[in-house]
């Protein structure tokens, strides 16, 4: 009279530990900061942010920045790439990578 059915329970992933933040640079949106400076140097390239109340932070590569758990991976002339890492709507976690350039004077396009 009765089939037994098997019904498969549906596999949830474990959900990824988000990193603490640590800094105040970590509690700063990426957008809503300012490259300010770049220093090229043999010992390690860095540069300047500045957040929107005009304190300044200084970067290295390896630096944490952003609330997505962003981390400076270099520093060249004329920009600095940090890489962050997001989830898609699959749930994945994917490494999204950002710029910050230099802000165009005034004037210009």
């Amino acid at each position: 009279l009765f089939k037994e059915k098997k019904i498969l329970a549906k596999v949830r992933r474990p959900k990824r530990k988000k990193r603490v933040p640590r800094t105040p640079l970590e509690r700063i949106e990426l957008n809503q900061l300012k490259l300010v400076a770049i220093v090229l140097a043999k010992s390690g390239n860095r540069a300047m942010v500045e957040e929107s109340s005009g304190k300044g932070y200084i970067i290295a590569k390896g630096t944490y920045i952003g609330t997505n758990a962003g981390r400076v991976i270099t520093i060249d002339r004329h920009k600095v790439i940090v890489a962050e890492e997001f989830e898609d709507v699959t749930g994945n976690v994917k490494i999204r990578k950002t710029e910050l350039k230099f802000p165009k004077p005034p004037g210009e396009l």
